[in-house]
């Protein structure tokens, strides 16, 4: 590789910070949340803002951009179709409460952008989009045509992959495009990931009503928090374990109970909020039979992370390992709870044996499938083929460790792309004075490290230069 290049490069992304920075903030102060669907926007105003805002920076970097017209669109170095596309989601999940920064006013803050999707995805768009720029600025002629793609769903479903059956603005970029022969996805971590689990999103639903109180958890506007309201009652606890009771002018009685919040991947048995609420209703001594049953069967999924509840635990591979499960959310349908649970699989799992098991472990519990609103399927690429060989060995040198491969537990678009690698960035390095459970992914006062993002710029600016010697 031209050394000469690479220190042209290397100072290129050293004096392009504070754009990185200042590109970073308007991402990130862009509300991308999913919205009504609405012609043209198909995953609402938010999402596709963003991709407006991503065809406005390519043209003004004198890029080449289209707009698929399914909630995706990209930015090509060159007029041709696109041989490599690198994956970024424009979308963010819900602020949520408890921010001691903006989540939509970003700052730097020690080093560190601070806002909703700062490192879940927009630091990363920013890194790729500049380090692109500065491959045009220093005229370096590829053999292929490298290009950023920018989705708008990948939070809630990757339906902009996929299509929304009936609405002709969401086909969905796979039903009408043609991928790119290589893409990379730096929406997980260094130095690359092979293959990913499947996942299974069942909704279990109480087959009676609770009696007494209305309960939820994991809420968009509270995604760590887990919430029980009770009427007016004389005698009730003052206090609860790990919970927070307060009342309103009418006497109705809220009790609410909080966690770290957390990307959802991010799976602690015992340690979310529907657990924590659980054991606390449970403490309460007045609740009927029936309602205690039902918060029962609720904890025991929650706590669960080994799919050993509703009956899929044990099943796994030599190379994803095992089963998984993570419960962090329900909802209230007319009277009735109702619980979200997330299955990861293996490969060599069939979906059908996860229903059935599933169904029939949920009707042991009193709960009904009352709908799979999200699944995919694993998939896994083969590790010793030249590119993953080589993007291994680049993200290692340039990071100077030695970790190996690894399998997404998550979902990313790699799970839909043909040919594609989960591809950095680690770009989550909260300040050192943020204390535990800030700063991450998904998580109150999101931050990305510039310092990460500048060392991603630099792998994967060798990644393009080693590409142009191989056959993509």
């Amino acid at each position: 590789m031209d050394k000469e290049l690479l220190q042209k490069i290397d100072l290129c992304i050293d004096a392009c910070r504070s754009e990185l920075a200042k590109t970073t903030i308007e991402l990130v102060n862009i509300r991308s949340v999913q919205g009504e669907p609405l012609p043209g926007a198909p995953f609402g105003k938010g999402p596709r803002r963003m991709l407006d805002k991503t065809l406005e920076m390519g043209r003004d970097a004198g890029f080449y951009p289209v707009d698929y017209n399914v909630g995706v669109v990209s930015i090509a170095l060159k007029d041709s179709a696109p041989d490599v596309g690198i994956w970024i989601h424009g979308d963010v999940v819900p602020e949520g409460i408890g921010w001691n920064f903006e989540p939509y006013n970003a700052v730097e803050y020690k080093g560190c952008i601070i806002g909703r999707g700062a490192t879940d995805n927009k630091g990363q768009m920013a890194a790729i989009y500049h380090l692109l720029r500065i491959f045009k600025e220093l005229d370096i002629e590829l053999k292929y045509n490298p290009a950023l793609y920018v989705g708008s769903n990948e939070e809630t479903g990757m339906r902009d992959l996929n299509g929304v059956p009936g609405n002709e603005d969401a086909r969905g970029f796979l039903n009408v495009c043609e991928a790119p022969k290589l893409s990379l996805v730096p929406d997980s971590s260094f130095p690359v990931g092979y293959g990913g689990k499947g996942s299974v999103k069942a909704l279990l639903r109480s087959r009676t009503p609770l009696e007494g109180f209305v309960l939820t958890a994991g809420q968009d506007e509270a995604p760590a928090r887990a919430t029980a309201v009770f009427p007016p009652q004389e005698n009730f606890p003052q206090e609860l374990p790990g919970a927070v009771i307060t009342k309103d002018s009418e006497g109705n009685i809220t009790v609410t109970c909080d966690t770290a919040q957390v990307h959802g991947n991010s799976s602690k048995s015992g340690g979310n909020a529907v657990v924590k609420m659980c054991e606390a209703l449970k403490s309460i001594g007045t609740l009927s039979e029936n309602d205690l049953k039902i918060i029962e069967a609720f904890k025991l999924i929650a706590e669960d992370t080994t799919g050993a509840c509703l009956n899929v635990a044990g099943a796994e591979d030599n190379i994803m390992g095992p089963m998984s499960t993570l419960t962090r959310r329900i909802d209230w349908k007319d009277g009735y709870p109702e619980i979200q649970t997330i299955v990861y699989y293996p490969t060599g799992i069939e979906y059908d044996w996860i229903v059935e098991n599933m169904t029939a472990a949920a009707a042991d519990l009193g709960l009904e499938v009352t709908g799979i609103p999200y699944t995919k399927k694993p998939y896994l690429l083969d590790p010793e083929s030249e590119t993953a060989e080589m993007l291994h060995r680049v993200a290692n040198e340039v990071t100077g460790e030695d970790k190996p491969m690894y399998i997404v537990k998550g979902g990313t678009y790699a799970h839909f792309l043909p040919n594609a690698y989960a591809f950095g960035m680690d770009g989550s390095l909260p300040p050192e004075d943020f204390a535990e459970g800030r700063g991450g992914a998904h998580g109150v006062d999101e931050a990305v490290s510039l310092d990460r993002l500048q060392r991603a710029m630099r792998i994967y600016a060798r990644v393009l230069l080693e590409l142009n010697e191989m056959c993509i």
